[in-house]
């Protein structure tokens, strides 16, 4: 009789586990099929030289991943005028350097920004350091993470991918990941990941991805081809005049169409089935 009174209650632990676990995949399955009921936009702002500032919109949402040169603010703050964002609900800092995180200062005193997300740094970069203080002052949170997370805006499945590492001898290695699902279209942001930081993004598990922003403005790199024969993109954006031979040679072998930023803005339209390119004329 224990036996059986032993068995059944492990059956009923093991039905529970089973159907926490059913539930939790199901959750998963819903927000890997929800439906999605407006287009978003992905705007890559142009700059003047090599340097990063892309603008995701969703609905009434806005995330702002990297903000350019200091030189650039004016015209990423133009943009987001242009579309009508009145605040920025995330704002993604990949690293600390300057062509990522140059124009920051500026939106902060134009246009309010409820969050930020940011790596672990504590090295010496007094712009990063201003720029902190500033955020303190503000009242701005700043989140680091320590492992992967995932954060909705709109119709948009942001997940943010930090370096597995607490210190690394490029500012570029701390580079934040990012993937973009809305409905079936993915995109990655791959910050300037360089060597050490590329082959922990060619370890991660991802999907098949429609539009790639290269590593580290299309520079040389044996891991930079790696990984784009990993990703297949269908297009491609390059923060730069032109992505470097043996970049341009891998997006040409997978077929990808390519779009670079310098001087110019490109910007994608989805409606989670399909995404396609919007030229300016």
């Amino acid at each position: 009789m224990k036996n059986i009174r032993k068995i059944s209650v492990f059956l009923l632990r093991a039905a529970g586990v089973c159907a926490l676990c059913a539930a939790l995949l199901a959750g998963w399955y819903l927000l890997e099929n929800r439906e999605i009921t407006r287009e978003a936009k992905f705007l890559f702002a142009g700059t003047k030289e090599d340097a990063d500032c892309s603008i995701l919109l969703s609905g009434d949402t806005c995330v702002v991943i990297d903000t350019g040169e200091e030189e650039d603010a004016p015209h990423i703050l133009e943009l987001l005028k242009d579309n009508k964002v009145e605040k920025i609900n995330c704002l993604i800092l990949t690293h600390p350097d300057k062509d990522h995180i140059g124009g920051a200062s500026y939106l902060l005193d134009q246009i309010p920004v409820v969050q930020v997300l940011a790596p672990y740094f504590e090295g010496e970069k007094p712009l990063y350091q201003e720029l902190l203080a500033r955020l303190e002052e503000k009242r701005i949170p700043v989140e680091t993470m320590p492992r992967d997370r995932l954060f909705t805006y709109g119709d948009l499945d942001i997940r943010v991918f930090p370096p597995e590492k607490f210190h690394y001898n490029k500012s570029n290695d701390y580079s934040l990941a990012v993937l973009v699902k809305h409905g079936d279209i993915h995109l990655f942001y791959a910050g300037d990941a360089e060597k050490e930081r590329l082959g922990e993004l060619l370890k991660l598990d991802l999907p098949a991805i429609d539009v790639y922003k290269t590593a580290h403005h299309g520079r040389n790199s044996k891991r930079g081809v790696e990984l784009i024969e990993a990703l297949k993109p269908e297009y491609a954006v390059v923060t730069a005049q032109e992505p470097e031979n043996e970049i341009r040679e891998a997006f040409k072998e997978n077929g990808t169409q390519v779009y670079t930023t310098v001087n110019r803005d490109v910007v994608f339209v989805s409606d989670g089935a399909r995404i396609w390119p919007v030229l300016k004329e």
